[in-house]
């Protein structure tokens, strides 16, 4: 069983919306404009089986010292300690895939990110040597590093905030994909990021589920 912490939109947010409109496998019915249905559906089956969501702290496994008790703990410990944050998202490039990524300022999503990451660290099982070999082939050394050390090589200042829409695409679909999400996501009002949200993926290869969603609560300054 692995766990993960995700920004999950609430559910009657613009952007949930656009997110069930775009992963939903009747939204078109012969798929999107240049791109048969069979096609556009393996291009979203990982987007769907992660579900609609930005990764704050990626999947983990519990040590067999922790249990789900001391994650909710450190969960609520974190969502104490930072307020929402709001962000404009446009659809762009990242790495080879389309994805929703922040326009300005980061460093408020970039530190609830880093806390998230530092908060489960103490509760995570190590990867296996195996593991870790397969995934740090094409790294860098410090992707490597953070690999080894935190389990995930995108983390701290290799950490981007995105919301995954699709596997990689050929230029030709790369660009039908983006004539149906550009607009759309042009016309989204900035994001809030007001929760974390425990997911839990219950064996291998199962989509990943929402179990429980800690409200950002930290006060404001008086």
């Amino acid at each position: 069983m692995r766990y993960a912490i995700y920004f999950c939109p609430a559910p009657a947010s613009a952007l949930a919306s656009l997110g069930r409109d775009w992963l939903s496998p009747g939204m078109t019915p012969n798929g999107i404009p240049g791109i048969p249905l069979n096609r556009w559906n393996a291009l979203l089956s990982d987007v769907r089986r992660y579900g609609w969501h930005a990764t704050l702290r990626s999947p983990f496994t519990l040590s067999p010292d922790a249990d789900l008790h001391d994650l909710r703990r450190v969960m609520r410990d974190v969502a104490r300690a930072h307020a929402p944050i709001h962000l404009t998202l446009r659809c762009t490039r990242l790495a080879g895939f389309l994805a929703l990524r922040p326009v300005g300022d980061c460093r408020a999503i970039n530190a609830l990110a880093n806390a998230c990451v530092e908060a489960v660290e103490p509760l995570r099982l190590p990867l296996a040597e195996h593991d870790f070999q397969r995934r740090a082939s094409e790294l860098d050394a410090i992707e490597t590093h953070f690999l080894g050390r935190y389990g995930y090589p995108y983390v701290f200042e290799r950490y981007r905030f995105h919301m995954t829409l699709s596997s990689p695409a050929s230029v030709d679909e790369e660009r039908a994909l983006q004539r149906w999400l550009s607009i759309r996501a042009a016309m989204l009002p900035a994001a809030r990021i007001d929760a974390l949200t425990l997911c839990v993926e219950t064996s291998p290869g199962a989509a990943f589920e929402p179990l429980e969603r800690v409200t950002l609560n930290k006060a404001s300054a008086a």
